[in-house]
């Protein structure tokens, strides 16, 4: 079958990724990308055409799929443009930064052809618990606990850009969702008041309590304000899901390899290199995306299912600024 012809919008640090990811793939053909610094130009490989126009580039005749990799509330319009231009389009997370912008983009959609990028569904750690959640060997979800720390450094460089409840928080939301297979119905969530150095007054810690529609509940730590010194470059991450007939756990603290000695740092495992060929999951939701585009599949992360996510993010932002239980908009018990 032939190649995908695609384009990549947005050439920051997870458009680079994206470009990385299509250079490898034996199912892709980059051929145009877009910034709006036309010294991104430069990070390309040679004869890919670019454009410091979104639009010319996602309705080009020669491109069949879009990578959209702005900043995050900058998503909707090249995603439209897109999508009314017949393309496939994978979008990244969240899927915007308000409801009203999720809710055009989803409409928009009428065939199925918009994926978001939410990563921990092509983690095969995260798909082997889904796995037995879904085919009930872990029975019901009687309770679920969620972390999802990063260091205070990518705390600095992300609190002008975005918020902790949208950076991150938002991935396990899905997840969730996704693994428990029920909505979040509600969310009550609480920020520390500790002064971090380098980070700005706000919720840069959040601790939060979940109620999904199918009984379960949940426990929900994330923070963008763990010391540099700690050495967990990766962030400290993990799940448990607590069913009526079994239990799964995971940690991803150091991806299972851990390495001891001066200044040493464990590699990321699942974003890495393996003989010099990038690997990992942002890889994995490439090439199901393309397959997606090739074959028809379902996407993997639908618009609906990331407007699930990002309600559910939105209402946690509420509930620390109001100090009440938020009810996540849209959803119902």
């Amino acid at each position: 079958m032939e190649k995908v012809n695609c384009a990549v919008v947005g050439l920051g640090w997870m458009g680079r990724i994206r470009v990385a990811a299509l250079g490898n793939s034996g199912a892709a053909r980059l051929v145009a990308a877009c910034d709006l610094d036309p010294e991104a130009a430069a990070s390309l490989p040679e004869g890919v055409r670019f454009s410091t126009d979104a639009t010319e580039i996602v309705t080009s005749g020669d491109v069949d799929a879009v990578f959209v990799s702005t900043p995050d509330g900058l998503h909707k319009e090249p995603v439209i443009a897109a999508l009314r231009a017949g393309k496939y389009v994978f979008c990244e997370k969240p899927v915007a930064t308000t409801l009203a912008d999720a809710d055009e983009m989803v409409n928009a959609d009428p065939g199925g052809r918009l994926v978001v990028g939410h990563s921990l569904r092509a983690d095969s750690r995260y798909l082997a618990v889904h796995r037995q959640a879904s085919t009930g060997v872990l029975g019901p979800a009687v309770h679920t606990i969620t972390r999802r720390n990063w260091p205070v450094s990518e705390g600095r460089r992300q609190q002008r850009q975005t918020t902790l409840a949208l950076y991150l928080a938002v991935h396990d939301f899905d997840m969730l969702q996704w693994i428990v297979g029920s909505p979040i119905v509600e969310v009550s969530g609480v920020a520390s008041r500790t002064p971090v150095p380098g980070l700005d007054d706000g919720a840069n810690s959040i601790v939060a309590t979940l109620r999904f529609a199918n009984g379960c509940v949940g426990a929900h730590e994330t923070s963008w304000a763990v010391p540099d010194q700690a050495g967990l470059d990766q962030g400290d991450h993990a799940f448990s899901y607590v069913g009526v007939k079994g239990s799964a756990y995971l940690t991803e603290r150091d991806h299972g390899v851990v390495v001891y000695g001066s200044g040493s740092q464990f590699p990321d495992a699942l974003n890495g290199e393996v003989f010099g060929v990038q690997t990992g999951m942002y890889v994995n939701e490439v090439e199901r995306f393309l397959a997606t585009v090739r074959e028809g599949l379902p996407p993997l992360v639908t618009g609906e299912e990331a407007r699930g996510a990002l309600a559910a993010a939105l209402a946690l932002e509420e509930s620390i600024w109001t100090g009440r239980p938020t009810a996540v908009a849209g959803v119902h018990a």
